[in-house]
Order: C-alpha cells, then sequence, then structure tokens
C-alpha cells in the first residue's frame, strides 16, 4: 500500500490532505453514487423535471462529490479495516 505524500509535509496549509484529518461522511456517498446511477439509468437526460429525473448538467458535480466524499473517508481512516481480506462480506 501507498503512504500519503501530505503526512511528510511540515507545513499546516497542507494539514486537511493528512491522513485523520477529514471525517467521512458514508450516507452522503452514497447518495451521491445513488443519483450518478439515476443519471445513468434514466431514459431520458433529465429534461423531463416534472419525473424526478436529474439533468445531466449535474453530472460534472455529482462526479466531484464522489471524489471528495471518497478522498474523504481514505483520509478519515475508516477504509482501514475493509481492505482486501479483511471484508467479512466480500463476493469475489
Amino acid at each position: 500500500m501507498k503512504e500519503n505524500p501530505a503526512n511528510k509535509i511540515k507545513d499546516t496549509m497542507w494539514y486537511f490532505l493528512m491522513d485523520g484529518a477529514q471525517k467521512g461522511n458514508v450516507q452522503s456517498l452514497k447518495e451521491y453514487v445513488y443519483d450518478l446511477i439515476k443519471m445513468t439509468t434514466q431514459k431520458d437526460a433529465g429534461q423531463r423535471k416534472s419525473k424526478g429525473n436529474i439533468p445531466w448538467d449535474e453530472l460534472d458535480m455529482t462526479l466531484m462529490s464522489i471524489v471528495i466524499e471518497a478522498t474523504a473517508l481514505v483520509l478519515s481512516g475508516r477504509l482501514d479495516g475493509l481492505e482486501k481480506g479483511d471484508d467479512e462480506d466480500e463476493r469475489t
């Protein structure tokens, strides 16, 4: 496993990228992933707003939100126990 390079920086400006500096929000990550799934499986590009579809104009923001939440989850350390071999519900 690679190590976080930000942990070696002695500058407080980069503290937010160091291990333990973030709190992971699993619920937000799940919501953004489900929004992405909704966007990719809906039958239009979200033009019919009355049906609860999500416009494709929001795709970039949804993808960035997933990246941000996933990064925060990694930095929080909550994924350390889920590394390969430790997961009870592994489906491989």
